[in-house]
């Protein structure tokens, strides 16, 4: 399951989070990741919402991969 939330944090960012279980986590960064976003279609904004955008994107893909999955 951490492989597949791995890829799918490459394309989305917080998704594969919330799919190998760390829901708040992957709700945070999915509003972050909207936030940065926005910020980039502003010119002078961007200056904060790139930055913002791709530490988001590395922290959804290092949030997916040191997942605990807990075996049911």
């Amino acid at each position: 399951m951490k492989a597949v939330g791995f890829i799918v944090n490459i394309f989305l960012p917080g998704v594969g989070t919330l799919l190998v279980g760390k829901v708040g986590t992957g709700i945070a960064q999915i509003l972050l990741f909207v936030f940065a976003l926005i910020l980039n279609f502003t010119v002078i904004l961007a200056i904060i919402g790139i930055p913002l955008g791709l530490g988001i994107w590395v922290w959804g893909l290092v949030s997916a991969l040191t997942a605990r999955i807990i075996p049911e």
